[in-house]
């Protein structure tokens, strides 16, 4: 049987968000079109790179515009409809991922209920229930302003996460159907068990008071929630 590394599904969503549906943030700026407050702005990128909010997704991209264009990088930061493809494809790539686990002459028959599995999960991610709450007094170290934010997610709290369920799943030599079965029980979790709290700080910065404030590596800070799903 393959090993599942912990946490592969944070490997390969930042891989895919970062090649397809982020862009690099721009270095320099002028000034921005929209004037947003720290927690403003945090809100935005979060309800972006986690919840894939397509409102959320016009606003930051609308808000960062001018900041990118002056710094002569691509005008749009994120793609909604890359972080939807994204999204779409998860389930059956992340599915193979598990079913790999199973003896070859079972992956078939569990492939069904490992799709489904990695669906739960990422719908589990995708409707966090985040808020930026709020910032620290703004602080200025060599020319830059930088704001401190503080914000939250309400996830889900399963008994035990997905990759290490589905690896002792796995080795417990299951028959096809018990195998099935339990693949399904890890996936009902993802949908009926109680929510928990995520707590972390993202900061935004800016050079001058005109420009955009911005986090160059805000996925970064959002790959965290892998750890508690």
């Amino acid at each position: 049987m393959q090993q599942m590394k912990p946490y592969p599904l944070a490997t390969l969503l930042a891989a895919a968000l970062a090649t397809a549906a982020l862009m690099q943030p721009a270095v320099a700026a002028e000034s921005a079109a929209i004037d947003l407050a720290p927690v403003e702005v945090a809100d935005l990128y979060i309800k972006t790179v986690i919840n894939q909010d397509e409102a959320s997704v016009a606003k930051l991209n609308a808000y960062l515009r001018p900041t990118r264009v002056a710094g002569h990088q691509p005008a749009e930061y994120a793609s909604y409809s890359a972080l939807q493809d994204t999204t779409a494809k998860f389930p059956k790539e992340t599915g193979k991922l598990i079913a790999d686990l199973f003896p070859a002459s079972m992956r078939a028959a569990v492939t069904p209920a490992a799709e489904l599995l990695a669906a739960n999960v990422i719908a589990a991610k995708n409707g966090a229930a985040c808020k930026a709450t709020k910032a620290d007094p703004v602080t200025v170290e060599n020319g830059m302003q930088t704001a401190v934010v503080s914000f939250e997610c309400e996830l889900v709290k399963v008994p035990v996460a997905w990759a290490p369920a589905a690896q002792q799943l796995a080795k417990s030599a299951c028959k096809v159907d018990q195998c099935v079965a339990g693949l399904q029980k890890i996936a009902a979790t993802y949908a009926t068990s109680p929510k928990q709290a995520w707590r972390a700080v993202f900061a935004v910065s800016r050079e001058k008071d005109t420009e955009a404030w911005r986090n160059d590596f805000a996925r970064e800070t959002f790959d965290e929630i892998w750890e508690y799903l």
